[in-house]
């Protein structure tokens, strides 16, 4: 139902009616098409897939009928036509708009998002600390943070933490977002493995920063992703990074101080990253200072500076 044109229509009842003479900036891929039919207003899209794209690679489109499917795109075709500025979170989204619904190249752009981290939260930590070094002596600090444990991993994840452990690596694994129960009963328990449950961003914002700053290592190994918004959360934080090499993730993390993997990898070759990177500190911290060196860029102030260039 949320992709009908009655459902968004109903969305925007309150406001259509006085957005004449003026630009909106969409961030979901549909305008009721009352708003797309009226030329007295400017559309703008800042999107992170398509509709294509979300029917697809999430398996969304498993879940509606075809007609509906087919009527949502089309819908979403007239309204990239109409507008006089798409701007997507990475080239992958962009590319799609391009080819698969026929959209001139000149008005696509891309911005990538920046962390979303409690800003006055995050100004007074940052600027009370410093990048924690890597423990050469410790334990490799690996953290994973989402509520989607299948789609984004976690279960590769532990079962590839428990195979490198087996084969010397010292490391262990914090968990934010989602509770045991999500995995197969095996993976509930695995040694090393941290299980801290959800943390509030709103009304915790501190102790999220500090739960996932305490760590050397963000992962997030999706088989299916738009960006992935705490890979930018990570390098904002000061850490290194193992991301997934699909969708539009390679463009929200740091090149010199990200690992990506694909989705077909083997559980064996994440362990021997995993292996690797334990054996391999002085290597991880360097990753840790780019990160934090370069963690303005991954900010929403820089993000919100490029729409605004684009868009003026």
């Amino acid at each position: 139902y949320q992709f009908s044109a009655s459902c968004i229509e109903q969305y925007w009842r309150s406001w259509s009616g006085s957005l004449a003479g003026t630009r909106v900036i969409n961030c979901f891929q549909l305008f009721p098409p009352s708003v797309v039919a009226n030329e007295a207003i400017e559309l703008g899209y800042y999107i992170d897939q398509t509709l294509l794209q979300l029917f697809k690679a999430y398996g969304l489109g498993a879940g509606i009928s075809e007609w509906m499917a087919k009527d949502a795109v089309q819908r979403e075709r007239e309204g990239y036509l109409r507008a006089s500025t798409i701007v997507t979170h990475s080239r992958w989204a962009a590319q799609s708009v391009i080819r698969d619904y026929g959209i001139a190249a000149e008005k696509v752009y891309v911005v990538v998002p920046g962390a979303n981290l409690d800003v006055v939260a995050y100004r007074d930590w940052s600027n009370a600390r410093s990048p924690m070094a890597t423990d050469t002596a410790g334990a490799l600090r690996l953290v994973f943070v989402g509520k989607d444990a299948l789609r984004k991993g976690l279960d590769r994840l532990i079962r590839a933490l428990r195979m490198a452990r087996a084969s010397g690596a010292n490391c262990q694994l914090r968990v934010i977002g989602c509770s045991p129960e999500r995995l197969e009963p095996a993976l509930r328990n695995v040694d090393g493995v941290e299980w801290l449950g959800f943390i509030d961003k709103q009304h915790q914002p501190r102790a999220y920063l500090d739960a996932v700053a305490d760590n050397d290592v963000g992962c997030l190994l999706s088989h299916a992703e738009a960006g992935g918004m705490c890979l930018r959360e990570f390098h904002a934080l000061g850490l290194a990074v193992i991301g997934p090499d699909v969708g539009g993730s390679p463009d929200h993390v740091v090149a010199e101080a990200a690992h990506l993997v694909r989705p077909e990898a083997s559980d064996e070759h994440i362990a021997a990253l995993l292996l690797r990177l334990s054996n391999d500190r002085e290597g991880v911290q360097r990753m840790r200072e780019i990160s934090w060196a370069r963690r303005h860029e991954v900010s929403w102030a820089t993000a919100v500076s490029e729409l605004a260039g684009l868009l003026n």
